[in-house]
């Protein structure tokens, strides 16, 4: 089954104003973004691990020592002395996030290209092809495009027409610039790294080497080959590194790199398609043009399957590294990048690798499971020294240093669930892929976590369930029944005990699959019979803490009770009725009370709503992300740029149109209504399959399911629930 390819090109009639509207392109480690000057080529740069911080000792001992006197007055109603004390105790040592130990994502700096003002201007056009990876600027005689290679782990910028006239230089603060012959060398050092950029150009022209700048003349053509590194993980200088990777690129050539880079993108982009009703009359507009008819209420699926490119192409450009994709995947402006372009674990970091299997980027997951695999070394000292527990913990914030402490704010920073809830993607990865090899060799980073829910979890005395105490509902609060005063810390929040629920079931799950004798596998079930089951509360909403406590901000932008239904599995309209319509009111209460639901929020309503099996629902938010918290240049904006809003409607579009998270594979489950036709090609399911199938009128019309493993597969579709036994390598077409 073939469907003609749709284009996958953002482009624009004018240069970009700001770095909001500049295009992004990434190599997984490197990032550039182009602006497209007429008269100033930006290129701001970025690379993975460079950070400010160091390793440090973040965890407080004094936590386990006040831990019992937490819980008692929590478990007595004495919610603000128990705050109080959280706030002294249940932190990490130091200032946390705001502390310079801890650090921030940081912009490398910028190249800036300076030429003469060129006479013709007509004609200007900047674009971004996502099968490529190229980045284009061209105007008059004037031609730049750039790239990012995964390969060689170099930009190339090719410059041509025009003057052939050029000046560049390069700005970061705490930098070193230089240059020699055709070399500008950029170095620097920031607390615990050692960081450098070089750039290099290769030109038919002259060049002469300034003390800061390289002045270049009568160039017909003329390339631009960067590089960043840092000292972070190796001995290697950074300088040699750079130089390195630009001499390999340079040997193989610049057109050579173009077309591998190309032939990478468009392999990987290949793996999965969608295809949605496009209108050609809006094809011909540029892309914020586009994106304005949204905003003043005009329906563009084409946009919106440009926007599902665009998120797939984010990820394949900032998360093939060594580091997983951050707050903003691998681009930052700044020095201190907002919320310091960290990995929140409360939902952010998760969001970003929601859909990696089901678009077959499986091999680009392996950075967040290797990182997972530090954090769990770093959080076995968390749990000891904090909590006096076995196994590892992680809460809210982390970095490349290995924080896994509180953060310096127990009302936000006391998530414990962190990790667990990260150990999920573990499991998922098997679900699809099978690799019993890989759940091997993760299988201690979920062990682990089990372990320490299991030494955690303590008797409420009120209810008699094991809850986690003290704990938080990310990032919520409630009014305190006796004094009315905001209060976030509490006992057994809804979500602890649904991540908690789903961790030891996985646990049980894996030791099964892999054949695994433990005694904490013979302990799990009777401590899963004593965690207190997801409540309904008086509004008719599931509870989001033990106690039906009023909400201090009912419109909270993070839905945090709900993470049974998405990505949890725990809330299903078919099995669990009640729960599911309690979750359906819980969402129309927080949209209701107009809360902040923008970005990342609102890409994870996306999902409830699939799940809820609301395609109209989901339509609607997606045109409002699309609206409201999208820049120019399709970033996702929390505000501000925030890349895991663009990452989680991926997710989220996908599971519009299958699902296969209760064993059954559903198609079209929750189509939204401008969705009159399609087509999804390739997409992974759990089990080992893959489907392809196009729709008609909400029916699916044709299609094929592929067995990569073999075995029996429960197919729905078109209101028909169908049984097939399939082989491993087989292709069969669907039952219609």
């Amino acid at each position: 089954m073939h469907t003609s390819k749709p284009a996958r090109v953002l482009w624009y009639d004018t240069p970009a104003a700001c770095w909001e509207e500049a295009l992004p392109i990434g190599s997984g480690s490197l990032g550039m973004m182009v602006h497209g000057g007429m008269e100033r080529e930006v290129l701001q740069l970025n690379e993975e691990s460079l950070w400010s911080g160091r390793p440090a000792e973040w965890d407080n001992p004094d936590c386990a020592r006040h831990l019992e006197e937490m819980r008692a007055l929590l478990f007595e109603g004495r919610y603000r002395e128990a705050q109080a004390l959280c706030c002294r105790y249940l932190v990490c040592a130091g200032r946390g996030s705001d502390d310079a130990y801890y650090g921030s994502f940081q912009t490398a700096g910028e190249l800036v290209i300076g030429s003469p003002a060129e006479e013709d201007r007509s004609g200007y056009r900047r674009a971004l092809d996502l099968d490529s990876g190229l980045a284009s600027v061209r105007f008059g005689t004037v031609r730049r495009e750039h790239l990012a290679s995964e390969r060689w782990q170099v930009t190339a910028s090719r410059f041509a027409g025009g003057r052939g006239e050029y000046v560049i230089s390069f700005a970061r603060e705490n930098c070193r610039v230089s240059c020699h012959g055709a070399a500008l060398t950029a170095a620097g050092s920031n607390d615990a790294l050692d960081f450098c950029t070089v750039a290099e150009v290769e030109t038919d022209g002259t060049v002469r080497a300034g003390a800061h700048t390289l002045q270049i003349t009568g160039a017909r053509t003329l390339t631009l080959w960067t590089s960043t590194a840092t000292s972070y993980g190796t001995d290697e200088r950074p300088e040699e590194i750079c130089r390195r990777r630009i001499a390999g690129a340079r040997a193989a050539g610049y057109d050579a790199v173009r077309a591998q880079r190309a032939a990478q993108l468009r392999e990987a982009m290949g793996r999965c398609t969608l295809t949605l009703p496009e209108d050609p009359a809006l094809e011909s507009l540029p892309t914020d043009a586009r994106l304005a008819r949204v905003r003043a209420g005009g329906e563009d699926t084409g946009l919106l399957r440009l926007y599902f490119d665009y998120g797939r192409y984010l990820f394949l450009s900032s998360a093939g590294g060594r580091l997983p994709a951050n707050l903003q995947g691998v681009w930052s402006r700044d020095l201190w990048t907002p919320w310091t372009g960290d990995y929140h674990l409360n939902i952010n970091l998760q969001m970003n690798y929601w859909f990696v299997d089901a678009v077959g980027l499986e091999e680009y997951g392996e950075p967040l499971y290797r990182y997972l695999a530090f954090l769990a070394r770093h959080g076995e000292k968390t749990a000891r020294v904090m909590y006096r527990c076995r196994g590892w913990v992680a809460h809210t914030l982390s970095n490349p240093w290995g924080f896994t402490a509180p953060g310096q704010d127990p009302a936000w920073g006391s998530f414990h669930c962190a990790g667990a809830w990260c150990c999920r993607h573990l499991y998922e990865h098997y679900l699809y892929t099978g690799d019993l090899d890989f759940l091997r060799e993760y299988w201690p980073v979920i062990r682990g976590s089990a372990q320490f829910f299991a030494d955690f979890l303590v008797r409420d005395p009120n209810s008699g369930y094991l809850v986690t105490a003290p704990s938080n509902s990310p990032e919520n609060s409630y009014l305190d029944p006796a004094t009315g005063e905001k209060t976030a810390v509490c006992a057994g929040p809804a979500m602890d005990i649904m991540i908690v629920r789903e961790l030891f079931t996985i646990a049980l799950r894996c030791g099964e699959a892999l054949g695994v004798e433990d005694p904490l596998l013979g302990h799990l079930p009777g401590l899963l019979r004593q965690l207190p089951p997801t409540q309904i509360g008086t509004k008719g909403g599931i509870q989001e803490w033990m106690e039906d406590f009023a909400e201090w901000e009912p419109g909270h932008r993070h839905i945090s009770q709900l993470y049974g239904l998405y990505p949890g599995w725990e809330i299903s309209p078919e099995r669990t009725p009640e729960l599911a319509a309690a979750a359906r009111a819980t969402l129309e209460r927080r949209l209701s009370h107009g809360g902040g639901h923008t970005g990342w929020s609102r890409a994870w309503i996306v999902n409830f709503c699939a799940r809820l099996l609301d395609g109209a629902g989901a339509q609607a938010h997606l045109h409002a992300l699309l609206a409201q918290s999208t820049q120019d240049n399709l970033l996702d904006t929390h505000p501000p740029f925030q890349i895991d809003g663009n990452f989680g409607a991926v997710a989220g579009m996908l599971e519009l149109l299958v699902q296969s998270h209760e064993g059954a594979l559903r198609l079209l489950p929750a189509l939204p209504p401008a969705w009159r036709e399609g087509a999804l090609e390739e997409v992974r399911v759990r089990g080992g399959f893959r489907l392809s199938f196009r729709w008609r009128e909400g029916r699916v019309t044709e299609g094929t399911l592929y067995s990569a493993r073999g075995g029996r597969a429960i197919l729905r579709v078109n209101g028909e629930t169908h049984t097939l036994e399939t082989t491993a390598g087989e292709t069969i077409p669907l039952p219609l």
